[in-house]
């Protein structure tokens, strides 16, 4: 298999109801990998991220600090969710502030940027990624 390419966002509908999307896998080397994620034209305080480490290895999780502008707070740095999330771990991220991770990207209207580091030996993680509706 070869890794994702970028993060799928799939839309939650308010009083209703998802099915559980398809993962998006990083299985294949040994040296971090960045994904991007789409915000599609909502904020980053909309948007959860689900990871399960499928690896033997710890997974370090970060989300990359965004560009100024649009992201003002983006001097603040990378934040690191997780320093090890072991083996069969899940974790839920998010939301997100817009002002500090937001990457400037007209062609997406804003994403968010994932990087995602084993420990050691092969990288093995599946992503999922929520994006919830306005309130009522």
């Amino acid at each position: 298999m070869a890794n994702a390419t970028a993060i799928t966002v799939t839309a939650c509908v308010a009083n209703g109801k998802v099915t559980q999307p398809a993962v998006n896998t990083l299985d294949t080397g040994t040296i971090a990998v960045t994904l991007p994620l789409a915000l599609g034209g909502v904020g980053a305080d909309r948007v959860i991220v689900e990871v399960t480490n499928t690896a033997a290895a710890a997974l370090k999780v970060e989300i990359l600090a965004g560009d100024n502008p649009p992201a003002m707070r983006a001097p603040l740095g990378d934040l690191t969710l997780t320093a090890a999330l072991a083996q069969n771990g899940v974790e839920v991220f998010g939301p997100f502030d817009s002002s500090r991770f937001l990457q400037n990207d007209s062609g997406t209207d804003g994403r968010l940027d994932f990087k995602f580091t084993p420990a050691s030996s092969t990288i093995g993680a599946t992503i999922r990624a929520y994006r919830l509706p306005k309130s009522a």
